[in-house]
This record gives structure tokens, sequence and C-alpha cells, in this order.
């Protein structure tokens, strides 16, 4: 059997131990989905494949330090971040651009876009955390929407802070490995 049957993990453990035969498979399994998907966002085919470029020379040269566990989820999550980095860079190049030139009096800019973005995100993040128990989303929530302390969430519930602590641990974990897989299905 090749390496090409092999699961993105097994991959990955080659890539991480300096294989570029595994580490091409894995450019050849994903290049496509990504530039798409970075395509959508940017409208602009060179700077999509600038993303996707970056993203994988990123992953390259980080390799050794890396412990991803779930690779197309990691590599969603920095290609939304190369992506949101890149639209800043074209923001920033436009805004120096007409950094003469004062904007219009009573515009209003529509945050519309940016709005829905946060909508798709809260979504995504409540379709995800509808797995775990109902304790353990709670406090979730409290930590990481309401920014409250671990004291400050075991004093609201009236348990423990160390049960807070695990019960974080537990949701920030499923968090990670299971927020990109539905962050796809919305995409």
């Amino acid at each position: 059997m090749g390496k090409s049957a092999l699961s993105d993990e097994e991959l990955w453990y080659y890539v991480a131990n300096g294989d570029d035969k595994a580490f091409g498979l894995l450019y050849d399994r994903y290049w496509l989905q990504l530039y798409k998907a970075a395509l959508y966002f940017l409208k602009d085919r060179t700077a999509a494949e600038e993303v996707v470029q970056e993203v994988f020379v990123l992953i390259w040269s980080k390799r050794s330090a890396l412990d991803i566990q779930n690779f197309a989820a990691y590599l969603n999550a920095t290609t939304r971040y190369e992506v949101y980095r890149k639209l800043e860079a074209i923001k920033q190049s436009i805004l120096e651009y007409r950094e003469d030139c004062p904007p219009p009096e009573n515009v209003a800019h529509n945050k519309g876009y940016e709005k829905l973005m946060e909508i798709d995100r809260t979504n995504a993040l409540a379709a995800c955390l509808k797995d775990l128990p109902k304790r353990c989303r709670d406090i979730y929530y409290l930590s990481k929407i309401e920014h409250l302390s671990n004291a400050e969430i075991a004093d609201r519930l009236g348990i423990s802070k160390h049960t807070v602590e695990n019960q974080l641990a537990i949701a920030v974990k499923h968090v990670r490995l299971n927020f990109g897989k539905v962050v796809l299905l919305y995409h």
C-alpha cells in the first residue's frame, strides 16, 4: 500500500519527520479546496494562490514544532487566518493610498458583512458545543464569552474552582478538535 492511501494523520506523522513526499501528498490532497476557499473571499486568483502557498510554506517550515491532531481543520483555520491577513494588508494599502483624501461627511460604514461573519462563528461554535454536557457548555460560555475568571464561575455556579478548570479544559479540547469540522459545514 502506497502513502497516498494513508490518512491525513498518518501522512502528517511522516511530514513531521521531514518526509517531503508525504508533504506533497497532503498538498495535492488539499490545495484546490484551500485555493477555492481563499478565492471566494479574496476574489483574486493571484492573491488566493499566494495565500495557499504561504499556508503550506508555513506548515513545512514549522513541521517539527507543530502538534496537529486534525490536519484538515488546522489547514482551514490557517488559511482563514492568512486570508484575513491578506484582506487587512489590502485594506491598509487602500487606506494609505487614500490618506490624502478625507472621507466624505455623514457616510455610514456598512458593517453587515462583519455582523454576518460573527453570526456564522457564533452558530458554528454553538453547533460544536452542543455535544458537551450542559454544565461544561455553561462553564465555557461564562469563561470565553462573558470573560469571567475561574473563581467567579465557581462562585456563580456553586462549584469548586478545580471543577471549573477541569470542565473548561474538556470544553477547550473539544472545541479545538471539532470546531474546524463544524465551520467546514457552513462553507
